[in-house]
């Protein structure tokens, strides 16, 4: 599954919670929050901190993998502003997993 937004993550937790057999009660618990919080961010609560997000869904068993773009091609697309962090060309695609 693709996220792109809020809305799109918060798809994912519920379907996660439901294929478990978890009331939203009952995660809530599992993470130390309230119901009313699981039910903002599975309807997709744009403003909720992503700490929180990232325990729901490992504690979902939800595994995540980044994936980081390629880098840019043209001498026009190599212009960076002086504050991005830059990586080697080694590591264009860094899988992550929670």
């Amino acid at each position: 599954m693709k996220i792109r937004t809020a809305r799109d993550i918060g798809i994912l937790i519920k379907e996660a919670r439901t294929r478990r057999g978890l009331s939203q009660a009952a995660l809530a618990k599992m993470i130390n929050t309230t119901q009313t919080w699981v039910s903002w961010i599975e309807n997709g609560k744009p403003s909720a901190e992503i700490g929180n997000v990232l325990l729901a869904l490992t504690t979902l068993g939800v595994e995540l993998d980044f994936q980081i773009p390629p880098a840019p091609t043209s001498a026009a697309d190599h212009h960076h502003n002086a504050d991005e962090r830059h990586v080697d060309d080694d590591d264009d695609e860094i899988p992550y997993k929670l």
